[in-house]
């Protein structure tokens, strides 16, 4: 059972007290934790019942996790988040943005395209806030140095990892996609070991096989990296090393682009540490690709 500490002061200490103490809460602490960890802006602007629904747990669950914080009461809670966050920027406008096209109404100006652009540029500039470029250069320098790499990503992640395993293998010699074709998870998984790097994909609700996969790499010392929505998914707690991205639309649908921006940015790593011999090894894939017919020509 979680235990009652000092009292958390910043929105920083909030998430490293809940990654610590996760293991330990009951299985609606946890949903709330898990809803805290990737919705911080919605705890620094709405009400514990309105909270309390969009996390699908109940008030009493809500108020015992606070407690449990060392808060006094919700509304503690809440001001650590209205201080820490900006409620002026596109954070407060993208929570409100959902809500208007949740319910039903009509946007006044119908100008949605602006609504989602806006969206993800404040989803790119929290993301790169979140990720330090340390974190990428050494999850870069794994990727490097692993015998083969397996991608991971099922049903709406899919183009994220097979579009991950395109770019990686015009640099890296043994990239794999684990399409999971037919329950074929684990003749994909049989030859890796400690040597090699498992790269996982996989945002709320998580894939049952994503979450298996993790498993067992880690029953297994296989090292994985996981790109997922919250530092303590079940993809996350198996992971060497893990990357965290913001995914809520101002639609029904979770948004890659963040997912994208790190694939960008781990790649720009990537080429950096691989130097000149990265521009031969694409430019040989690409001649070859041309010299198969793989490109239309004008004739």
């Amino acid at each position: 059972m979680a235990t009652k500490t000092k009292r958390p002061i910043t929105v920083t200490d909030i998430q490293q007290r809940i990654e610590a103490e996760y293991p330990n809460l009951s299985p609606g602490m946890q949903k709330f934790g898990r809803f805290v960890l990737k919705e911080p802006s919605r705890i620094a602007l709405l009400p514990i019942r309105q909270v309390s629904e969009l996390a699908q747990v109940s008030t009493s669950t809500v108020i015992r996790f606070v407690d449990m914080l060392g808060f006094h009461g919700y509304q503690q809670f809440r001001d650590v988040y209205r201080i820490g966050l900006s409620l002026t920027g596109p954070s407060r406008y993208g929570v409100h943005t959902k809500h208007i096209i949740g319910s039903g109404k009509k946007d006044e100006g119908g100008d949605f395209w602006s609504r989602t652009t806006d969206n993800l540029v404040r989803h790119l500039a929290d993301t790169h806030k979140s990720i330090q470029p340390e974190e990428l250069k050494e999850i870069s320098t794994l990727l490097l140095n692993a015998r083969q790499v397996g991608v991971v990503g099922t049903s709406g992640v899919f183009p994220a990892a097979f579009y991950l395993r395109y770019v990686l293998s015009l640099i890296l010699d043994d990239v794999h996609l684990f399409e999971g074709r037919f329950s074929t998870f684990d003749e994909d998984l049989v030859s890796f070991n400690k040597d090699d790097l498992v790269f996982i994909i996989s945002f709320d609700p998580y894939a049952a096989d994503a979450v298996r996969i993790a498993q067992y790499c880690a029953q297994h010392s296989i090292p994985v990296v996981a790109l997922t929505d919250s530092s303590v998914s079940p993809v996350a707690l198996k992971a060497k090393r893990k990357i965290i991205v913001p995914t809520t639309s101002t639609n029904f649908y979770q948004t890659l682009v963040p997912t994208f921006a790190v694939f960008e940015g781990l790649l720009s790593n990537l080429v950096a540490e691989i130097g000149k011999e990265a521009v031969n090894r694409v430019s040989a894939k690409f001649k070859r690709k041309e010299e198969l017919g793989l490109y239309w020509k004008k004739s």
